[in-house]
């Protein structure tokens, strides 16, 4: 499929790194969560009924590092494995949009320290960020980013752009915070879900970039939206989901997008009740962009809760999932990729095979 066909605001996939309790590298993470790895650990934190919280944790950090330190390793590890191969391709510096835990998530962070780590592990590439490309929306956040990753590309303010996520509720203050929320999946709590870490990053070119160099990407985000929910999981009003079906609706009437179904779906969501009634709504009121018939996944089945960092991660499960699926017709593959924060943000993309 020509750029032409793709559309205006298509931006190419070129990198790709993730870390995660599954794996240290994209490829690692992506083959265990296609094989429905898992790994839940008991943590030294009890909950409201005196038992060991489980979460999805990486066994390298030691447990009493903050959320600060956990997130800056994830992310620095993440971070080096998608700009392998910048310096072939002569780039000297990148807009940062960066997807990061929203307020009330667990235990305060120092976004300072962080940003200097990622700044220390980039090499020759410059990093460049702003309160605005910084985005404070959990599991939605990177989709805001792909938002403003557009803008930068169209705009031609840049040929390149890097897009991340990173998040971290596996130290023992956010731990802590999650069992008194009340969240914690165990005996006492059915509805409920277990903890988890994770960075991911992208490096996108516009299509232009793209063909000027003759790169060959992992894939493309063919299509992107972003809406709000009235009645969002904090506020406990019955969930009409207006959010998400106007998110999903947006990508429907797409000029590219809508002009068919998409063959699987990725959720960036924890498995609690609220979020699947949400999906259950907002697909029947979509059904021409779904499978069909209907095939999804839920990254919290793999890792849990990973907050802000599910955005790229699903994205790195979405470019597996496109390599493992060859397409039916001329067309290629397509995922569907949707995350919900608690504070009502929501996002949708579509990532599409490069056939």
């Amino acid at each position: 499929m020509n750029a032409r066909r793709r559309g205006a605001d298509a931006m190419a996939i070129i990198g790709l790194g993730l870390c995660t309790p599954l794996g240290l590298t994209a490829r690692a993470t992506q083959v265990e969560m296609a094989a429905g790895t898992v790994r839940f650990f008991e943590t030294e934190v009890l909950d409201s009924a005196g038992e060991p919280i489980r979460a999805s944790v990486l066994p390298l950090l030691e447990p009493e590092l903050t959320r600060t330190e956990r997130m800056a390793a994830l992310a620095v590890t993440a971070l080096q494995e998608a700009l392998k191969g910048t310096a072939s391709l002569g780039i000297e510096r990148l807009p940062l949009l960066l997807a990061l835990p929203e307020a009330g998530s667990g235990a305060s962070f120092d976004l300072k320290a962080l940003l200097k780590a990622l700044n220390d592990a980039s090499g020759p590439v410059r990093l460049e960020s702003s309160e605005s490309t910084l985005i404070s929306e959990g599991r939605a956040g990177f989709f805001r980013a792909l938002t403003e990753a557009s803008r930068f590309l169209s705009s031609r303010k840049a040929s390149w752009v890097l897009v991340g996520g990173v998040d971290s509720m596996c130290d023992r203050d956010s731990l802590a915070h999650h069992a008194h929320m009340g969240r914690s999946l165990g005996p006492s709590t059915r509805d409920g879900t277990l903890p988890g870490e994770g960075a991911g990053f992208l490096l996108l070119a516009s299509p232009l970039t793209q063909g000027q160099r003759g790169l060959a990407p992992l894939g493309w985000i063919v299509g992107y939206s972003l809406s709000h929910e009235p009645h969002c999981f904090l506020q406990r009003k019955p969930n009409l989901a207006e959010g998400l079906s106007d998110a999903f609706r947006q990508l429907r009437t797409h000029p590219v997008v809508g002009a068919r179904r998409v063959d699987h779906v990725l959720s960036c969501q924890t498995g609690e009740n609220f979020w699947a009634q949400e999906f259950n709504y907002s697909y029947l009121r979509n059904a021409p962009l779904m499978p069909e018939p209907l095939t999804m996944a839920l990254i919290a089945a793999s890792l849990g809760d990973v907050g802000a960092a599910a955005g790229p991660i699903q994205a790195g499960s979405a470019l597996h999932h496109l390599k493992r699926q060859a397409p039916a017709e001329e067309d290629p593959t397509r995922v569907l990729v949707y995350g919900c924060a608690d504070a009502g943000q929501v996002g949708a993309c579509v990532i599409e095979g490069d056939s």
